[in-house]
Protein backbone atom coordinates (compact mmCIF):
# COMPACT_ATOMS: atom_id res chain seq x y z
CA UNK A 1 0.00 0.00 0.00
CA UNK A 2 1.30 3.34 -0.90
CA UNK A 3 1.66 5.90 1.95
CA UNK A 4 2.55 9.65 2.46
CA UNK A 5 6.55 9.25 3.26
CA UNK A 6 8.17 11.42 5.89
CA UNK A 7 11.52 10.62 6.00
CA UNK A 8 13.39 9.67 9.60
CA UNK A 9 17.23 9.96 9.00
CA UNK A 10 17.46 7.99 12.29
CA UNK A 11 17.66 4.38 11.06
CA UNK A 12 19.90 1.87 10.02
CA UNK A 13 19.94 0.67 6.18
CA UNK A 14 20.87 -3.19 5.70
CA UNK A 15 20.93 -5.14 2.71
CA UNK A 16 18.34 -7.50 3.81
CA UNK A 17 16.61 -8.88 7.25
CA UNK A 18 14.29 -10.83 8.63
CA UNK A 19 10.79 -9.34 10.08
CA UNK A 20 9.71 -11.84 13.07
CA UNK A 21 7.54 -9.33 14.92
CA UNK A 22 5.24 -6.24 14.55
CA UNK A 23 5.61 -3.59 17.72
CA UNK A 24 2.63 -1.52 18.51
CA UNK A 25 3.57 1.75 20.12
CA UNK A 26 1.66 5.05 21.18
CA UNK A 27 2.79 8.53 19.95
CA UNK A 28 1.95 9.98 23.67
CA UNK A 29 0.40 12.56 21.54
CA UNK A 30 -3.19 13.41 21.82
CA UNK A 31 -5.89 11.66 19.61
CA UNK A 32 -6.43 14.34 17.13
CA UNK A 33 -6.29 15.62 12.90
CA UNK A 34 -2.46 15.49 12.36
CA UNK A 35 -1.30 13.48 14.83
CA UNK A 36 0.19 11.45 12.63
CA UNK A 37 1.71 13.71 10.82
CA UNK A 38 3.32 15.32 14.07
CA UNK A 39 4.75 12.51 15.39
CA UNK A 40 6.42 11.50 11.94
CA UNK A 41 7.97 15.57 11.63
CA UNK A 42 9.44 14.89 15.25
CA UNK A 43 11.57 11.51 13.50
CA UNK A 44 12.58 13.40 10.65
CA UNK A 45 14.04 16.35 13.37
CA UNK A 46 17.52 16.15 13.27
CA UNK A 47 17.23 15.83 17.56
CA UNK A 48 14.78 13.12 17.97
CA UNK A 49 17.31 10.35 17.36
CA UNK A 50 14.10 7.82 17.03
CA UNK A 51 11.64 6.52 14.58
CA UNK A 52 9.39 4.09 13.43
CA UNK A 53 8.40 2.38 10.31
CA UNK A 54 4.54 3.82 10.56
CA UNK A 55 2.59 6.87 12.45
CA UNK A 56 -0.82 6.53 12.11
CA UNK A 57 -4.38 8.46 13.41
CA UNK A 58 -7.40 8.27 12.90
CA UNK A 59 -7.57 9.52 9.14
CA UNK A 60 -3.71 9.17 7.94
CA UNK A 61 -0.93 6.20 7.86
CA UNK A 62 2.56 7.90 7.11
CA UNK A 63 5.77 6.03 6.68
CA UNK A 64 8.89 7.01 8.03
CA UNK A 65 11.14 4.13 7.21
CA UNK A 66 11.06 1.71 4.70
CA UNK A 67 10.58 -1.75 5.67
CA UNK A 68 13.70 -3.04 4.55
CA UNK A 69 15.31 -0.84 6.60
CA UNK A 70 15.69 -0.90 10.89
CA UNK A 71 14.04 1.46 12.78
CA UNK A 72 15.17 2.64 16.24
CA UNK A 73 11.69 2.13 17.68
CA UNK A 74 12.31 -0.56 20.26
CA UNK A 75 15.90 -1.06 21.42
CA UNK A 76 16.51 -4.85 21.84
CA UNK A 77 13.92 -5.97 19.42
CA UNK A 78 14.66 -3.22 16.19
CA UNK A 79 16.65 -5.56 13.97
CA UNK A 80 13.66 -7.87 13.43
CA UNK A 81 10.51 -5.55 13.34
CA UNK A 82 8.26 -3.51 12.18
CA UNK A 83 7.11 -0.14 14.64
CA UNK A 84 3.74 1.39 14.36
CA UNK A 85 2.84 4.38 16.43
CA UNK A 86 -0.78 4.97 17.28
CA UNK A 87 -1.72 8.30 18.01
CA UNK A 88 -2.65 8.32 21.54
CA UNK A 89 -1.39 7.68 25.33
CA UNK A 90 0.10 4.55 27.14
CA UNK A 91 -2.34 5.73 30.03
CA UNK A 92 -5.38 5.38 27.74
CA UNK A 93 -8.34 3.93 29.68
CA UNK A 94 -10.49 0.62 27.73
CA UNK A 95 -13.02 3.75 27.53
CA UNK A 96 -10.62 5.80 25.80
CA UNK A 97 -9.82 3.24 23.10
CA UNK A 98 -13.39 2.76 22.02
CA UNK A 99 -14.33 6.46 21.28
CA UNK A 100 -14.98 7.15 17.43
CA UNK A 101 -11.13 8.65 16.71
CA UNK A 102 -9.56 5.50 18.63
CA UNK A 103 -11.73 3.07 16.64
CA UNK A 104 -10.43 4.64 13.94
CA UNK A 105 -7.14 4.84 14.70
CA UNK A 106 -6.74 1.14 15.65
CA UNK A 107 -9.03 0.03 11.97
CA UNK A 108 -6.28 1.65 9.99
CA UNK A 109 -3.66 -0.01 12.50
CA UNK A 110 -5.42 -3.29 12.01
CA UNK A 111 -5.04 -3.14 8.57
CA UNK A 112 -1.63 -2.35 7.96
CA UNK A 113 -0.48 -4.84 10.41
CA UNK A 114 -2.23 -7.18 8.56
CA UNK A 115 -0.84 -6.53 5.50
CA UNK A 116 2.60 -6.65 7.65
CA UNK A 117 2.13 -10.49 8.79
CA UNK A 118 0.86 -11.38 5.07
CA UNK A 119 4.01 -10.10 3.56
CA UNK A 120 6.23 -11.16 6.43
CA UNK A 121 4.23 -14.38 7.24
CA UNK A 122 3.98 -13.68 11.28
CA UNK A 123 1.37 -14.91 13.01
CA UNK A 124 -1.54 -12.63 13.73
CA UNK A 125 -1.06 -13.34 17.31
CA UNK A 126 0.00 -11.55 20.88
CA UNK A 127 3.48 -12.03 21.34
CA UNK A 128 4.63 -11.32 25.51
CA UNK A 129 8.19 -10.84 26.89
CA UNK A 130 8.57 -14.77 27.14
CA UNK A 131 7.74 -15.27 23.46
CA UNK A 132 10.29 -12.67 22.11
CA UNK A 133 13.06 -13.88 24.24
CA UNK A 134 12.11 -17.55 23.02
CA UNK A 135 12.33 -16.18 19.18
CA UNK A 136 8.28 -16.54 18.50
CA UNK A 137 6.94 -14.73 15.87
CA UNK A 138 3.83 -12.02 16.15
CA UNK A 139 2.41 -8.87 17.21
CA UNK A 140 3.79 -7.11 20.67
CA UNK A 141 3.94 -3.98 21.84
CA UNK A 142 7.01 -1.88 23.47
CA UNK A 143 6.19 -2.66 26.50
CA UNK A 144 6.88 -6.34 25.73
CA UNK A 145 9.89 -5.54 23.83
CA UNK A 146 11.38 -3.68 27.50
CA UNK A 147 10.81 -6.39 29.85
CA UNK A 148 12.08 -9.25 27.63
CA UNK A 149 15.50 -6.89 26.81
CA UNK A 150 15.93 -4.82 29.50
CA UNK A 151 16.57 -1.89 27.21
CA UNK A 152 14.48 0.51 27.92
CA UNK A 153 11.30 1.41 30.33
CA UNK A 154 8.68 1.71 27.99
CA UNK A 155 5.49 0.85 28.65
CA UNK A 156 3.33 1.45 25.72
CA UNK A 157 0.93 0.92 24.47
CA UNK A 158 -0.47 0.60 27.72
CA UNK A 159 -2.31 -2.01 29.85
CA UNK A 160 -5.90 -1.08 29.16
CA UNK A 161 -4.74 -1.41 25.35
CA UNK A 162 -7.71 -3.73 23.57
CA UNK A 163 -4.87 -6.11 22.35
CA UNK A 164 -8.31 -8.91 21.70
CA UNK A 165 -10.37 -6.16 19.47
CA UNK A 166 -6.68 -5.53 17.97
CA UNK A 167 -6.38 -9.04 16.85
CA UNK A 168 -9.67 -9.48 15.82
CA UNK A 169 -9.71 -6.37 13.89
CA UNK A 170 -6.21 -7.48 12.04
CA UNK A 171 -7.33 -10.97 11.58
CA UNK A 172 -10.59 -9.72 9.58
CA UNK A 173 -8.43 -7.05 7.65
CA UNK A 174 -6.01 -10.22 6.63
CA UNK A 175 -9.34 -12.23 5.46
CA UNK A 176 -10.42 -9.16 3.31
CA UNK A 177 -13.26 -8.52 5.89
CA UNK A 178 -13.60 -4.75 6.44
CA UNK A 179 -11.31 -4.11 10.02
Amino acid sequence: MPYDFIESPHKTSVESRTISFVVIHTMEVGERVGAAEACAAWFASPISEVSAHYCIDADTTIQCVREKDIAWHARGGNANSIGVELAGYADQQALDWSDEYSRGVLDRAARLTADVCARYQVPIRRLRASGLVAGRRGITGHADVSAAFHKSDHWDPGPAFPWGAFLDRTKRARSGAVA
